[in-house]
């Protein structure tokens, strides 16, 4: 499949969307250190390092490796970003935050539940990876209940304090 700026998935609450410009003040907003406690980036309160996610995303959907999506809800207010990475015939990796208040409502399972089934539709591939970081238990559940398995573990650095105890979880095709 080719990716293009103008997909969409739809899901019970949410619209999923290529993210772009106009949701610059959004993510900057809401990426906060909270939020971002179990994920390997360090926002640092800079608008510009949001501008160039936001051109990076859109760089990496012209090259089909990678669809970076906001997600939306049915009044049209920012929940959230999700992303399916490295698209190659071996295997894709997703991903997901989701903003503080819209955390614990069940928006991270049906997010990667509609990201799973874009995928199995539109992509030929062996396996599909969610790294999630060991302390992050609600994040956790959501590749349990999916059918995905534990496959490995590593560290991955995220500051000179920190470093992260990912569980790569696996679903196989």
């Amino acid at each position: 499949m080719i990716l293009s700026s103008n997909i969409e998935i739809k899901t019970e609450h949410l619209t999923l969307q290529p993210v772009e410009l106009i949701h610059i003040d959004d993510i900057f907003e809401h990426f906060t250190q909270e939020v971002t406690r179990y994920m390997p980036f360090n926002p640092q309160g800079n608008r510009q390092d949001i501008i160039n996610f936001v051109n990076e995303s859109k760089r990496t959907l012209l090259q089909n490796t990678d669809l970076v999506m906001v997600a939306l809800d049915t009044n049209g207010d920012f929940t959230g970003c999700c992303g399916i990475h490295n698209i190659t015939e071996e295997s894709v990796e997703l991903g997901l935050w989701l903003k503080k208040n819209s955390q614990g409502k069940g928006f991270g399972t049906e997010i990667i539940t509609a990201l799973l089934k874009f995928l199995e539709i539109n992509f030929t591939f062996k396996y599909i990876v969610y790294p999630v970081d060991e302390e992050n238990t609600a994040s956790r559940k959501i590749p349990e209940k999916l059918g995905f398995i534990p496959a490995k573990k590593y560290q991955k650095h995220k500051n000179h304090l920190t470093d992260l105890n990912i569980v790569e979880y696996r679903k196989y095709y």
